[in-house]
This record gives C-alpha cells, structure tokens and sequence, in this order.
C-alpha cells in the first residue's frame, strides 16, 4: 500500500501541475474583469476535479447529476471450445494478465474475479451508464463476451462499449487491421454494443448529456469519423467522449498515439511481438490530426476518457481534461460525476 500511495502523491502532483501549467500563465497577466473573460473561455462554465479514482465535472450545462462508471482494459482471457481454432492467434495473449494484485490489499487474484468485484460494487451504485472503452477481452474470445455480458446483466444500468486494439486483434492472423477489426467486431464482439449502432462511432444521450463513442483502436481516425465528431460537437450540447487509445498530450510517449507527431514505423516496437502490421513509415494521416484539433477546439466538450496505457494519467490540453484510466485487472475503475454547478 505505501507504494501505491506514493504513486497516487506523485500523479496528483504531476495532475495538479499541469492543471497549473494549462491556465495561470494567461491569468496572471490580465486585470480580474479579463481574467473572468478567458476563464470562461477556456472552461466555459466548467471545473473539473479528480480525487483518486473519482471524476467531478461540475458545469452550467445539465440540469441533473450524471453518474458514469468507466471500465477499461480488463484482459479477459477465457476461452473455450469455441476457440479452439484460433489457438495459435490467441496463445500469447490468453496468458497475458492471468495473474494480478487486487489495488485495494494487494492480495493474489485475477481479471476475472476483478471484474465481478467491479460489478458487485456497480449493482449498488446509482449508476446512469456503464462505458467500456477496450480491451475487455484480451482476444476475440465468444466466451469472454459471454462472460462479460452475463455478469453486465446482473445490474440495470445501461452499458456503452467501444473496441480496444486487442479485442478484435488474433494475433498473426492475415489482413489488414481494418479488414481484421470489422471481422471479429461482427463475429465476436456486437453483442457488447449497443443494438443498431454503428460500432467504429455512435453517440447516446444520458439525462442531457451527450456521450460519443469512437473506435480508434487502429490509432487512426477514418474520415467518417472525422465527419462523425464534427457533426455531434456542432450540437453545441454537453459532450463527452470515450475512447481506447490516448490522445496525443505534449511530453507523452507514442502510447499516447492518436495525434502523436512521433508516431511512426520508428517508433513501433512491438508489431513483431504483437505480430500485426507495423505503422506507417509517415505516421499519421491528417484526418487523424484533425479529429484530436477539433476535440481540443470543441467549447462544449467536458472531457475525454480513454485507457490502452494501464496506468491512471491526466492532462489539461487547451483547456480540456484528457483522463485515462487505469487497468481493471486488479479492480480499479473510475466513478464520473458530471453535476449541475
């Protein structure tokens, strides 16, 4: 436990910093009735806090609390005849995080018991949403889907999923990751989603609030769903958005890869592990620079929620808070409030 708190010390005080960093240089320099003018602009009629694992989003724009429980990067491993198959796609992986610690005590468990842990504790919470966003299966297991919805059915809230890069992903398996993705979303992993939604990009609407869903576990940006994002933030209502990788956040590595001016073929030091293709020689393509400028540049987006990286981070970019999430593996997931101010 004491390592985890010193851990959590130095996130708050990186968090806090760069909280700082976003906003006191333009403070400081203006007179109070300036300083009223860009805070609004910057965060128009927005606070956000985050202590621990819980998120408050405190802002003019709803009426009512929204209460979200976010969930990503579970690595389920099972499987079963089902699979057979596929074993030599799935070997890897199916020992990925078979083994972890429970973040509470510390105590030997694993991913599947984890999961039940944050459902349990989800079935007595009063709970407007449930977002996934990848990786709940660390391969594209019919018995990990079976499982994760069978134990989702045990509670009311609605639940909202999103792919990450390894829940469709057999590695070794040929095609491209495209063709791969649209494979095994449509053989495997649709009943996670919500019905008649597109799953590279959907949006829902929870007591006023809008919650966009978008794919980029490929970590490119399909010029559909640039046109998606620039669509529902042209709404002007209360927006957030849930995803798998990270945007791009100045100083961070290419993990946080949508966006990312060093991601590149030089940069990916996995594609032979992983065996997948490698990424391109010139890294990104300007559809995906533009979906993360026209996030950044969005005044009425609240925040965006991601995972992939397993470890818990925040960043203030332009104003807006880019959280992700830590591994649910050993039963962490983070509690979202967004609360009338």
């Amino acid at each position: 436990m004491t390592k985890f708190n010193d851990a959590r010390r130095r996130f708050l005080q990186v968090s806090l910093a760069a909280g700082a960093a976003a906003s006191l240089p333009s403070v400081n320099l203006l007179k109070a009735e300036e300083t009223t003018a860009v805070a609004e602009k910057v965060f128009p009629e927005t606070t956000f806090s985050l202590d621990g694992r819980k998120i408050r989003i405190f802002t003019k724009t709803v009426a009512e609390p929204v209460r979200i429980l976010h969930i990503s990067d579970t690595h389920l491993y099972l499987d079963d005849e089902r699979g057979d198959s596929y074993r030599e796609y799935s070997e890897r992986m199916s020992k990925a995080y078979n083994s972890t610690r429970n973040y509470k005590n510390g105590a030997e468990t694993n991913p599947v018991e984890m999961f039940k842990q944050i459902v349990e504790e989800a079935g007595s919470q009063d709970l407007d949403a449930i977002a996934m966003t990848g990786d709940i299966v660390s391969f594209p297991s019919a018995a990990g889907v079976d499982f994760v919805l069978d134990e989702l059915g045990k509670i009311s809230a609605p639940r909202y999923y999103i792919s990450g890069n390894h829940d469709w992903h057999f590695e070794g398996m040929v095609g491209t990751e495209r063709e791969l993705r649209d494979e095994w979303i449509e053989k495997r992993l649709k009943p996670l989603y919500p019905s008649d939604v597109n799953p590279l990009c959907y949006s829902v609407k929870v007591k006023g609030v809008k919650m966009v869903f978008i794919d980029d576990s490929i970590y490119e940006i399909l010029p559909q769903q640039l046109d998606f994002i620039r669509e529902e933030l042209a709404s002007m209502e209360p927006t957030a958005v849930f995803m798998h990788i990270p945007l791009y956040a100045p100083g961070r590595s290419v993990a946080f890869g949508v966006g990312n001016p060093n991601w590149n073929a030089s940069t990916d030091g996995n594609y032979k592990i992983e065996r997948r293709p490698r990424w391109p020689e010139n890294g990104h393509s300007e559809t995906t620079y533009a979906f993360r400028d026209i996030l950044l540049n969005a005044s009425n987006l609240l925040g965006v929620f991601q995972g992939h990286i397993h470890r818990q981070s925040l960043d203030i970019c332009q104003g807006k808070p880019l959280h992700v999430a830590p591994s649910a593996t050993d039963g962490s997931s983070i509690s979202i409030e967004i609360l009338p101010m």
